[in-house]
């Protein structure tokens, strides 16, 4: 299998805190996000990746596999163009088929972020290439401390605002439930849902690890600008 997985997945030894640093600032997108806005896709990833986003996450509903393996290819050149060490992480949601096939062709894809209607954590693990990433998405006690949760490389908490982008997501939970299911959670965890600038020093003072967005990146007037304040929010957050 020809891979290129980030340097620092292959370090048993840096690969757990790295992943939890990696979370900082968490940048889901597709077309169906950017659309509405009159960009593209790969013009707005490469804008994030400019600003400074640390981890990237494909989610393209309802494309088929083979547009999803195509978008992959596609921001695969954008990661070229990063040094090896400082580029940001990057899964595919749900598919962990078209995952394992960008990793065969050796793309840059470090595994995938999965709900919990996908394959198990465990399966998704096996599957893909040793060291990738697998990250779960949850919103409950239950979910929080299942099995697969304790499997997976990171939780993704939410919603935590109600939010438009994604189908299903509920009402928000807000800052104090939020802490609660972080505090329940065995691995490290973003706060996703409407979760903008403004909601970091809540978010790091739960004890996450992050923050996840799709809006407050993908709707903003000027990408780059939006991804640097989330980052810089951030680290105001965790000083």
């Amino acid at each position: 299998m020809s891979m290129e997985l980030h340097p620092s997945l292959r370090d048993d030894a840096k690969r757990k805190l790295f992943i939890e640093k990696s979370l900082a600032t968490y940048f889901v997108v597709g077309p169906q996000d950017v659309a509405p806005q009159g960009r593209d896709l790969l013009t707005t990833v490469r804008e994030a990746v400019k600003g400074g986003t640390t981890f990237l996450q494909l989610r393209a509903k309802p494309a088929d596999a083979r547009e999803i393996l195509q978008m992959a290819r596609a921001i695969d050149e954008i990661l070229a163009e990063c040094p090896a060490q400082s580029r940001p992480l990057f899964v595919i949601d749900d598919r962990v088929d078209v995952a394992l096939a960008a990793q065969r062709e050796g793309l840059r894809v470090d595994g995938v972020h999965v709900g919990q209607d996908d394959l198990p954590v465990s399966h998704a693990s096996a599957m893909l290439a040793p060291g990738s990433v697998v990250g779960l998405s949850a919103n409950t006690a239950a979910t929080v401390t299942a099995a697969d949760a304790v499997a997976a490389d990171y939780l993704g908490i939410g919603a935590y605002h109600p939010t438009i982008s994604k189908a299903g997501a509920g009402a928000g939970l807000g800052a104090r439930r939020f802490a609660e299911l972080v505090k329940l959670a065995q691995v490290p965890v973003v706060a996703i849902g409407g979760v903008t600038a403004a909601d970091a020093a809540d978010v790091a003072a739960a004890g996450a690890s992050g923050l996840c967005v799709i809006s407050a990146i993908a709707h903003a007037d000027d990408v780059r600008a939006a991804t640097e304040n989330l980052a810089a929010a951030w680290k105001r957050a965790i000083a």
